[in-house]
C-alpha cells in the first residue's frame, strides 16, 4: 500500500480551533479500477470558557466541538479482489493428472469500505478540575461494506468479495471524570 496525509491546525486567541486534514490511501488488494481512495477530515472546537463574556465560579473550563470524517476499511485478504487458481487432481484413461482452475472470480470494481463520521461534543471542568468530563453525541454511516457475496450454483463459483450495502450507527455518550483524593 501507500500513503499521502496532509493536516493543518489553526488556533486563534487560544478560543477558536480548526483542524483540517486530507488523507489518500492506496492498497494494491483492491480491484484494478480503485485501489486509491480519498478519506477527508474536519474540525472545529469553541473554547467558551476563554471568552469575556464567560463568568462562572464552580464551572472553569467549558469547550464546545464539532466533527466530520471519514476513514476507510480494507480487512481483506491480499488477493481478494483477483482471480485465484486451484489445483486438481483427475484421472484420464487409466493415468492420474493434476489440473488447475479458476477457483476464485475477479472483482475489478471492489473498492474501500467507507465510514463517515459527524460528532458534537462539549467537554467540561468543575469546581478547579476536581471534577470534568465530555458529552457527546454521534452519527455514522458506514456503506460499500466488505462481504462475501453468495453466487448461484450455475456461474460456477461459490461466493465473490464485494460491496455490499450500508450501516448506520448513532449514539449519545457522557464520560466523567473526578479527582477523589489530591496529595
Amino acid at each position: 500500500g501507500d500513503a499521502l496525509m496532509g493536516r493543518i491546525n489553526y488556533r486563534l486567541m487560544d478560543r477558536y480551533l480548526l483542524t483540517l486534514s486530507l488523507r489518500r490511501d492506496g492498497y494494491s488488494a483492491f480491484g484494478g479500477k480503485r485501489p486509491h481512495a480519498w478519506f477527508p477530515a474536519a474540525s472545529a472546537g469553541w473554547r467558551i470558557s476563554e471568552e469575556n463574556f464567560f463568568t462562572s465560579d464552580w464551572l472553569n473550563n467549558l469547550k464546545l466541538r464539532l466533527s466530520y470524517g471519514v476513514n476507510g476499511n480494507r480487512s481483506i485478504g491480499g488477493y481478494a479482489a483477483l482471480a485465484t487458481l486451484g489445483t486438481t487432481k483427475y484421472i484420464y484413461g487409466s493415468s492420474s493428472y493434476s489440473g488447475i482452475y479458476a477457483s476464485t472470480m475477479a472483482n475489478p470494481d471492489l473498492k474501500w469500505e467507507r465510514t463517515a463520521s459527524y460528532n458534537i461534543g462539549l467537554d467540561f471542568g468543575m469546581f478547579s478540575g476536581r471534577l470534568s468530563g465530555s458529552l457527546n453525541a454521534y452519527y455514522q454511516t458506514t456503506d460499500d461494506l466488505l462481504l462475501n457475496r453468495s453466487l448461484p450454483q450455475i456461474v460456477g463459483y461459490d461466493d465473490i468479495m464485494a460491496n455490499l450495502g450500508q450501516v448506520d450507527n448513532r449514539g449519545l455518550e457522557l464520560e466523567m471524570r473526578s479527582v477523589n483524593v489530591d496529595i
